[in-house]
């Protein structure tokens, strides 16, 4: 799945453009900077 997750100042997460590529994570990388070094993992239920 592809999608941009945007946290406001206040921590409210906004995802959007969800697509679903594939059913694994090969990588992960971050929209502006281009690498993935400050992502967390999160479960679902989070």
């Amino acid at each position: 799945m592809r999608s941009f997750h945007h946290y406001s100042v206040g921590g409210e997460l906004n995802i959007e453009e969800p697509e679903i590529i594939a059913h694994s994570v090969e990588s992960v990388t971050c929209r502006w900077c281009g690498h993935g070094r400050g992502v967390e993992v999160l479960s679902e239920s989070e």
